[in-house]
């Protein structure tokens, strides 16, 4: 049985599709909270028509290993330990969310910790500093769902209505869902989470805060934000600029909190356009 210290976040490469593009810095792709790589394969595939992608399920989200602990430094330790297992020695990186605060503690962290890792970081929908406690509903409603007790995904959405009035936050909670195994005699189990919505709760406040300590990134950093989006507000902009001085922040109107996917052409373009050296 694999240990915490050998155990290797679950991951897809997508291959460069060409030999140019083989030789290119590879990105890796970090999700938001209770997502997974799957959020991410349709942007991963075509982002690798000039690069390898790499797609990965944070600990404690979609296969990869259930670990103790959801601490920002846990979960970058962990993007770290995937690259050397991989043998990439630097790498751009994208985060969303959860996973644009991961990724941006490693930016900060890279100096303490004697590494030169990232060489472009992309940042989705999220500001370096605390959030409100936004999921204590959804917490709550998952972790009290008999979903093993259900026959369909229709009657664990009409449960978890009670308490989540937002069908498109609803439906991406049951995207975390997995038929649980059958019995001996063939009967269903009902369902299971893939996420370890324990241990997630456990660590929501680390997951909702975000520390600093005065340390900053001096390589190039892309912020995009929905520009219907309650995450990003124009007063992040001083600390964004005090923490990533040679960052820029592009705005994707007609979306919220998920531009890759309801205006995935244009944050495609946004990208791609950002990650391409100039010729």
């Amino acid at each position: 049985m694999q240990t915490p210290e050998t155990e290797i976040l679950n991951y897809k490469i997508y291959p460069g599709e060409t030999p140019q593009a083989e030789k290119q810095f590879p990105l890796i792709i970090l999700h938001g909270l209770f997502g997974s790589m799957d959020n991410w394969r349709s942007q991963a595939q075509r982002l690798s028509a000039k690069r390898p992608v790499i797609i990965l399920d944070l600990r404690n989200h979609g296969n990869s290993p259930h670990i103790k602990g959801m601490s920002y430094r846990e979960m970058y330790e962990d993007v770290i330990k995937l690259a050397k297992h991989l043998n990439i020695p630097k790498f751009d990186l994208l985060g969303h969310s959860m996973g644009g605060k991961v990724a941006m503690q490693m930016a900060l962290a890279q100096d303490e910790l004697g590494l030169d890792l990232i060489n472009r970081l992309i940042v989705v929908d999220i500001a370096p500093r605390p959030y409100p406690l936004w999921h204590q509903t959804t917490l709550k409603a998952v972790l009290g769902a008999p979903v093993e007790t259900f026959n369909s995904r229709q009657e664990i959405d009409d449960h978890l209505k009670l308490s989540i009035d937002d069908a498109v936050e609803r439906a991406f909670m049951i995207k975390n869902l997995r038929r649980a195994k059958q019995d001996v005699d063939g009967s269903d189990n009902g369902f299971r989470w893939k996420s370890d919505v324990q241990e997630i709760a456990k660590g929501y406040l680390k997951i909702a805060g975000f520390t600093t300590s005065g340390q900053t990134f001096s390589h190039e950093t892309l912020f995009i934000d929905g520009d219907d989006s309650r995450y990003m507000r124009e007063q992040d902009h001083t600390i964004i600029k005090a923490l990533f001085p040679k960052s820029t922040i592009s705005t994707v109107k007609n979306s919220d909190h998920l531009p890759h996917i309801q205006q995935a052409d244009e944050f495609f373009s946004l990208c791609d356009t950002f990650l391409t050296p100039a010729q």
